[in-house]
């Protein structure tokens, strides 16, 4: 075999390779937003508390905020709360958590696996919140954001109207944001 055929052999395997990338990556399913059922409650915890922890932050304070990153299977069935997941063939790569209020809605938790962020996932997750919340007639959706999320969430519109006085941890307060309908 010359140098010449080993080279177009070569070229050969890399655009067949290639191109078989391409034909998978188009057969595999998207990822879908489905409401949480209640027997995902322990696992949705799991993600919760890992895309927490992907900020650094150490165990003494995670402790002191799991009570508040735990979702139960109530938390999944009750009328209350509106949770969804998004998922992929998988598994979950994140959840947000919606709740009705008068005239906004109040998201309490978006969380995206640590390994699937920046990837957009977050982007979609906060658009389903948003769709929702409109779809209840509410006019603003508003949160208490990380202080590590807060530039996510000003880059998608949302705007810090004040500081939130965190109660588990004392001393400490997040951004509350809003975000027009």
């Amino acid at each position: 075999m010359t140098a010449a055929s080993a080279g177009s052999s070569a070229a050969a395997r890399r655009r067949t390779s290639r191109g078989a990338g391409i034909a998978s990556e188009l057969t595999t399913p998207l990822p879908r937003f489905r409401r949480a059922r209640p027997d995902e409650a322990a696992a949705i915890t799991r993600l919760a508390l890992r895309s927490k922890r992907h900020w650094g932050y150490d165990e003494a304070f995670m402790a002191a905020l799991t009570p508040e990153l735990t979702f139960t299977p109530e938390d999944l069935e009750g009328e209350l709360d509106h949770v969804e997941v998004l998922e992929s063939a998988d598994g979950l790569l994140g959840v947000f958590r919606l709740r009705r209020r008068t005239e906004l809605a109040l998201l309490t938790d978006l969380w995206i696996e640590p390994a699937a962020m920046g990837r957009g996932y977050g982007r979609l997750a906060f658009e389903r919140a948003a769709e929702v919340a409109r779809s209840w007639g509410a006019g603003v959706m508003e949160l208490e954001a990380d202080p590590h999320a807060e530039p996510f969430y000003l880059h998608l519109g949302a705007v810090r109207v004040s500081m939130s006085p965190v109660t588990v941890v004392p001393g400490r307060a997040v951004p509350l944001m809003r975000f027009a309908l």
